[in-house]
């Protein structure tokens, strides 16, 4: 879709000079001019390149500000939807369509994730095109919307999962945790600090990683906000108006402490440190459901 709005571009910039360069004759207004001014026809001609290349820019600008208006203003975005229902056995079972596009199914990557480092175990892409009569009902389209995406958890090592589904890289709503046959809406280690009044459940929040790189930290490296040094595992950025300084946060089965701010980070937006940018990198953005620990 990119190269054909590059292709329309050239082609729209290159009739509008070609259009340019055929209005009036140059010769007669070169004549005309001279005649009724008494100006030598070199001085004119020298005047009128300069007016013609400026006549093409001029041209040329219009040309690119129209285009790219009418192109935002026909492109409808996208407007991803969807919800991760739960699981049950090797099958986990959800929702996902494009409001901008009703009836059309869309693609969803599924990720299974480790808890406990944080790493992908298995990861792959699925079409959302299966009928239930309740998104119908409730005005998704056409129904044809849902997936049933089958895990051989044999094959994986016997460890907790996070199991995350996102269409067009949006993540869909709805929490599911995987530990030896077991589906929960929270982690083993969530299920015990909440029973106990160990934690707080805050929301699910946006995610992002950054790194003491300059790009990343803005020159400010391992210092934090709080005088603190940063480390990995254990340093996050908040808005501590949402969040204070010094809080306990459990997310993602890693326990981190509210130790900095970034010019990015604004309300329900946590930024994780990592030591490399590369690991930055690979974690994304990523939608976490984020524990207070008391």
């Amino acid at each position: 879709m990119l190269q054909l709005c590059y292709i329309y571009l050239l082609f729209i910039t290159y009739c509008c000079v070609f259009m340019s360069n055929h209005f009036e004759s140059r010769d007669q207004i070169i004549l005309l001019l001279a005649f009724t001014h008494r100006i030598s026809p070199l001085v004119i001609v020298r005047k009128e390149v300069l007016s013609m290349n400026l006549k093409r820019i001029f041209i040329l600008f219009i040309s690119l500000c129209f285009t790219m208006i009418f192109w935002c203003g026909s492109a409808s975005a996208a407007s991803y939807e969807g919800k991760v229902d739960g699981g049950s056995g090797s099958t986990i079972n959800g929702w996902a369509w494009d409001a901008s596009a009703p009836d059309s199914p869309v693609d969803v990557t599924l990720s299974v994730i480790k808890v406990p480092d944080q790493s992908v175990a298995f990861t792959n892409t699925f079409t959302a095109d299966q009928y239930r009569q309740d998104l119908e009902n409730c005005g998704k389209g056409n129904g044809k919307h849902s997936f049933a995406i089958t895990v051989d958890w044999s094959s994986l090592e016997d460890t907790e999962y996070k199991i995350q589904v996102t269409a067009g890289g949006t993540p869909l709503s709805g929490s599911l945790y995987y530990l030896s046959g077991t589906y929960s809406q929270t982690p083993s280690s969530i299920s015990s600090l909440t029973s106990n009044g160990q934690a707080t459940y805050l929301g699910s929040f946006k995610t992002t990683a950054y790194c003491p790189c300059r790009a990343c930290s803005e020159g400010w490296g391992r210092h934090t906000a709080t005088g603190t040094i940063a480390s990995s595992n254990h340093t996050v950025a908040v808005d501590p108006r949402v969040i204070p300084y010094g809080s306990k946060l459990l997310i993602n089965g890693v326990v981190y402490t509210a130790e900095d701010k970034g010019g990015a980070v604004r309300g329900n937006h946590i930024d994780i440190f990592f030591d490399t940018h590369g690991e930055t990198r690979m974690y994304g953005t990523q939608s976490a459901d984020v524990y207070l620990l008391s």
